[in-house]
């Protein structure tokens, strides 16, 4: 009985040693994958979307347009990869995309204002919406001429509204893309029992509002 007890007593120590042990492998993995995105992601971002526009202004040089071709396909493939890794374990923000955003914007020379706080929201919430922020800004450096762009967060009637706004745009929304485009984003808010609009109005402006159910305190 003594032996059996000992021997017991011994499983259950290495039991939670190996879970101990694969708690902390796991909280280094989750830690390398946040460093990863945050130190290497936002610039794979950056460089994609530079290579994207060159390679739409050499259209007047073959060797040119081919070299660039295959340096933006490099940069895609990379960011894949760095978003494959890290996305189990990084939780995007509101507060921390918007940031994002104005910056980005600024390395184009167009200016962002940005009106969010974003204190007290939801995990669920503000990942969401800061989702349609960094989709919102992808477009709009792809689509238009940007030169200024509003991030505004307000609430009202039970809802809290995300827009993000920008000038340069034609008047011809831009279409869904699969994978992480705009149709997944209404999905993403449709979750939350949100909804999702997007349009370009006659004085060149493009809007994307997203708008979810919130309880305000009183």
């Amino acid at each position: 009985m003594f032996l059996l007890s000992v021997t017991v007593v011994l499983a259950v120590r290495i039991r939670r040693l190996r879970a101990e042990q694969e708690r902390a492998v796991t909280q280094a993995h989750e830690e390398l994958a946040r460093d990863m995105h945050d130190l290497v992601g936002h610039w794979l971002w950056l460089a994609s979307i530079k290579s994207e526009l060159a390679y739409r202004q050499a259209a007047g040089d073959a060797r040119l347009r081919g070299d660039l071709g295959e340096a933006l396909q490099a940069v895609r493939h990379a960011a894949h990869a760095v978003r494959n890794v890290s996305k189990v374990h990084r939780h995007l923000s509101l507060q921390g995309e918007s940031m994002r955003a104005q910056a980005l914007l600024a390395s184009f020379g167009a200016e962002c204002t940005v009106r969010v706080d974003a204190g007290g929201l939801p995990r669920d919430i503000s990942a969401a919406l800061g989702t349609v922020v960094r989709e919102g800004v992808t477009n709009m450096l792809r689509h238009s001429a940007v030169k200024t762009c509003v991030i505004e967060l307000a609430g009202h009637g039970g809802l809290l509204r995300l827009t993000v706004a920008n000038d340069g745009a034609s008047r011809r929304a831009p279409h869904s893309s699969a994978g992480d485009g705009l149709g997944n984003l209404h999905d993403r808010v449709a979750r939350l029992g949100g909804t999702m609009h997007a349009a370009a109005s006659e004085d060149g402006w493009f809007n994307l509002t997203a708008e979810v159910p919130w309880k305000f305190s009183e």
